[in-house]
Formats: structure tokens, C-alpha cells, sequence
């Protein structure tokens, strides 16, 4: 490991991280592959999307088989919800533990039923792996060709500006944000900055310019924040 990777390393240990909050309570509605309503013991609604994976969109192919499978494993499911932060819509974004312990996020995964949602640095590599072994088995989306991620799907002409925080942030669009900083100059940018990068190989992507910034990332002179 090269000085300035380990430096870097240090530096995601050392910015202070968000206080982990629990949420208990019964799933009563599946939206999708990755949403889904918790009501606690006092009748409180919290809307929830699993982090870290991305599965398909109600009008993408396999977007009603990963919503059948998330109602088989967790709606009517007394659940722990473990989240760091909410997005601008006031969805926790979380990890769903099942009665029997196991990881809704990683189950959608394992079944090729969703995308590893690559938003975090470093990587998870043990999500990476799920993947790719649903990939390999051609378990669920995986039989398709050229699948398209919902990402993608989502994407709209115009994109969107990067949010300052992370409570502005739809995590949805986390990667269409375009969002980069270069782990070289501590740089970051965006697709309106001029001179925005072609290659985006070794870039690290941020959800909002907050954690940016926390890392010690500065913005770049050719971008005009509005």
C-alpha cells in the first residue's frame, strides 16, 4: 500500500461517522426491490431503502420477481433496521435484518435479483462477491444479455446538481450526481464543470458535496456553484 493510499484509509477512519440508529418494527408494504414500510410498536411509519444494493425498477424487467421475493422474505416480518442517515425524502437508508438473522440487502443480492450499489469507499467487496456469484449462476437478472442497471434506467436528460448534504440527497441518484473527486489533486467535481473527466477510472464517487469536503476534497476552480 502505497503513502498516499494509506493516507487516505486513515483519513475515512478519522472523518467522524454518523451515529448508527436502530429502527424495530413490522414491514406492512413492499414498494419495490429495495423499499419497503416498517410501523414500530407505536404505530410509526418509517419508509426504508436498502443500502448498498439497487434492484430493478417496477418497469425494468425483473423489477415484479425482486418485489415478489422482498414480500416472501420480509413483509409481515417483525425487522431491525440499521441506518446512519436519512435522504431527502426521509427514507432511512439501511440495513434490514430478517427474524432469522439474515441481511435482506445481501438475500436480493444473492438471488441476482439487484445490483451491487456501489456508492461507498472502499467498496465492498464481500457485496461484490455476491454479485458476482449470482452472475456467474445467471440467477435471476443475471439471464439477461445486456441487463440494464436501474441507474441507468433512472437517468434523465439533464442531470441533476450535486446536493450540499447528505439529508438533500436522493440516494437513488447517488451515482447519477457525477459526483468525482481525485484521490491525486483532493479535487472533486461535477458533469457541469468545465473540463469535467472522460475517464472517471480511479475517481471516487460522493453523494453530496458534505462528504466531500469531510474527507479534505476541495472543489474545482472550473465548477460555478449556484
Amino acid at each position: 500500500m502505497g503513502i498516499k493510499t494509506s493516507l487516505l484509509v486513515l483519513m475515512l477512519f478519522l472523518v467522524p461517522q454518523a451515529k448508527l440508529k436502530t429502527v424495530n418494527g413490522e414491514v406492512v408494504q413492499i414498494q419495490d426491490g429495495d423499499t419497503l414500510t416498517v410501523k414500530t410498536e407505536r404505530d410509526r411509519l418509517y419508509k426504508v431503502r436498502l443500502a448498498d444494493i439497487d434492484a430493478p425498477e417496477m418497469g425494468q424487467p425483473f423489477g415484479k420477481p425482486a418485489r415478489r421475493l422482498a414480500v416472501d422474505l420480509a413483509l409481515e416480518k417483525t425487522v431491525r433496521v440499521n441506518y446512519t442517515f436519512k435522504d431527502k425524502y426521509g427514507r432511512l437508508i439501511g440495513e434490514v435484518f430478517l427474524p432469522d438473522g439474515k441481511l435482506l440487502n445481501e438475500e436480493m443480492l444473492k438471488a441476482g435479483l439487484a445490483w451491487h450499489y456501489r456508492v461507498k469507499h472502499p467498496h465492498s467487496s464481500f457485496l461484490e462477491k455476491l454479485e458476482y456469484k449470482a452472475w456467474k449462476k445467471n440467477l435471476g437478472l443475471w439471464v439477461q444479455e445486456t441487463p440494464v442497471p436501474p441507474w441507468e434506467f433512472r437517468r434523465e436528460n439533464r442531470l441533476p446538481l450535486p446536493p450540499t448534504k447528505p439529508e438533500h440527497m436522493d440516494y437513488d441518484l447517488f451515482l447519477s450526481y457525477g459526483l468525482l473527486g481525485d484521490p491525486k489533486t483532493r479535487i472533486y467535481e461535477w458533469p457541469e464543470c468545465k473540463g469535467y473527466p472522460k475517464d472517471t477510472k480511479g475517481y471516487i464517487n460522493f453523494g453530496n458535496l458534505l462528504d466531500a469536503e469531510s474527507l479534505g476534497y476541495r472543489v474545482s476552480q472550473r465548477c460555478e456553484i449556484k
